[in-house]
């Protein structure tokens, strides 16, 4: 009898201990998996990006994973170049839409809701957006009345700025440039100054795309071209032979439209546009068409 009472205590505790380690197994097992899913999460929304590198402005890629481009650029021995004019509609506007069209060059308007004011300009701003050259983007209704520090500090309020020149302009692609801070959104990339995250995410989760600049061509006086049309040229094959741009073979170029309003500027602006046009290896493109990082091993950046 004891034989038997001892056999069967000694087998209760075997299985108690296969239970106690399956039980342990599952939750390691459980608890990994956990961490691995918010991690993957953590790294694929913008979001979580920008409260891990709130103090700081940096390329936001995930180290350990393998990252793809995925649309334009196709052509690997082509260099891409986005074309882009901020503060629009203003004077020069119409002269910079015409010296493109002539060229036939892609560009991407960056305009300002409180700028579409009168018809004229009005059936300025629907020519260009219904022009299939150009796309009219974003860059909020205010242009923060240039008071870039107080518009970044309440970033509901400035949201809400870029909704109301959504309406204004009729925007047809979520692509928007902040005012005042050279700071990007696209992807998986969050890249800029810190001050302006928290308005970069609430357009993110809009389903906007925000765009910095990789080249400006600078003015001076309000609007006087710093840089000669040759000088920024070098500029461009400078910049692109760098590898220093945001991605890879692709340049986005910053002008403001009122920089080319006297007939002499204008000038210079033909004068680039013809010397870019002649070398086979650039090609125009609009900011719709800008190349994008996605991740073989997780998911492109989340909308909220």
């Amino acid at each position: 009898m004891k034989t038997i009472y001892y056999t069967l205590l000694f087998t209760y505790f075997i299985a108690l201990g296969c239970k106690k380690e399956t039980v342990k197994n599952y939750s390691s097992n459980y608890n990994d998996t956990t961490v691995s899913t918010v991690k993957e999460k953590d790294s694929s929304t913008l979001t979580d990006t920008i409260k891990k590198n709130s103090d700081l402005p940096v390329d936001n890629e995930e180290k350990e994973s393998q990252q793809e481009i995925t649309t334009t650029p196709t052509d690997s021995s082509k260099y891409y170049i986005y074309f882009t004019l901020d503060d629009g509609p203003q004077p020069g506007t119409r002269i910079c839409k015409n010296i493109l069209k002539k060229n036939n060059v892609r560009a991407t308007f960056f305009m300002v809701g409180a700028h579409n004011e009168g018809k004229e300009r009005n059936d300025l701003v629907d020519s260009i957006n219904n022009d299939q050259l150009f796309i009219v983007s974003n860059h909020s209704n205010t242009h923060a009345h240039n008071k870039y520090a107080l518009f970044y500090s309440k970033p509901t309020s400035s949201f809400q700025d870029f909704i109301t020149a959504e309406n204004k302009l009729n925007i047809k692609h979520k692509i928007a440039r902040l005012p005042g801070r050279n700071t990007w959104a696209v992807g998986n990339k969050v890249k800029g100054e810190p001050s302006a995250f928290a308005v970069a995410k609430k357009l993110d989760s809009a389903g906007y795309k925000v765009y910095g600049w990789d080249l400006e061509w600078r003015f001076i006086h309000g609007n006087i071209p710093l840089e000669s049309a040759s000088q920024m040229v070098k500029n461009v094959e400078s910049k692109l032979k760098s590898g220093k741009t945001f991605m890879p073979k692709s340049i986005v170029i910053l002008v403001h439209d009122r920089m080319f309003q006297r007939p002499q500027y204008a000038d210079s602006l033909r004068k680039f546009i013809t010397a870019l046009k002649q070398n086979d290896k650039y090609i125009f493109e609009t900011l719709d068409k800008y190349p994008t990082l996605t991740s073989i091993d997780k998911k492109p950046l989340e909308k909220k």
